[in-house]
């Protein structure tokens, strides 16, 4: 915002239209627990987003909900907020939700990541899918397996499969990195939901992760994914 201060008024405008609709994700959420300007981030986001996807474990695709709320992924904690927010307007109760709340990966997703690194390096990609997935597994005469993703629901499906693109990005010396999760989660909501357009960091744009996660899935989903935010102004104008 500080080095782009105008970036704001021409995404407002552009959104603005009754055929554009903002989806704030779950990864969205991440990243604004950590932000700084949390409170002017927070008048942007209730000038211009229309819904939100909560966190969802698994099923077919992301529910759609009006209530920000909805993003938090405790249940007891959205009580909570639902208490203490009911007489506040939207921009207070974002505020409210990004102060309070707090979230990290866990040391279990750091030594996880570490984990599935190795076993990618050493037993590839399929391999690794077929472990992820090995409830589902199904073999023909006992000699080779195979795996049905019909018989998986898609959440869980294209959510390991983002991160298994993202294990074969990293070279050896990579360290996993706690802000992949965000990334990776507005990934996959992104790819099952009604999002068409996404703006995303350069690095994932070329690597080319969503479309090697829709290519891997074979998903005909048809989603354009941008880098650079005057393209992606101008082709939603």
């Amino acid at each position: 915002m500080k080095k782009h201060p105008q970036r704001f008024k021409r995404f407002y405008e552009s959104v603005s239209s009754a055929d554009v609709k903002v989806i704030l994700s779950f990864g969205n959420f991440i990243d604004m627990v950590k932000a700084d300007e949390q409170d002017i981030l927070s008048k942007m986001i209730a000038g211009t987003a229309d819904y939100c996807l909560p966190a969802m474990s698994e099923g077919e695709e992301y529910e759609i909900s009006g209530d920000p709320i909805a993003l938090v992924p405790d249940e007891d904690y959205q009580r909570y907020l639902t208490r203490v927010t009911r007489h506040m307007d939207v921009v207070e109760t974002l505020q409210a939700i990004f102060r309070d709340s707090d979230w990290n990966a866990g040391e279990e997703y750091f030594e996880g990541m570490e984990a599935f690194k190795e076993l990618y390096e050493e037993f590839g990609h399929n391999n690794l899918k077929g472990h992820a997935f090995r409830e589902y597994l199904q073999t023909n005469d006992g000699e080779m397996y195979s795996l049905n993703p019909n018989e998986v629901d898609s959440i869980s499906y294209v959510r390991v499969e983002a991160y298994l693109q993202r294990l074969g990005m990293m070279d050896s010396k990579e360290n996993p990195k706690e802000n992949d999760i965000a990334d990776l989660e507005i990934c996959t909501q992104a790819i099952l939901s009604d999002c068409n357009m996404l703006l995303m960091e350069a690095k994932w744009v070329n690597e080319r992760l969503v479309e090697r996660v829709l290519e891997e899935v074979e998903s005909d989903k048809q989603l354009s994914v941008y880098k650079d935010f005057d393209k992606f102004l101008s082709d939603l104008t």
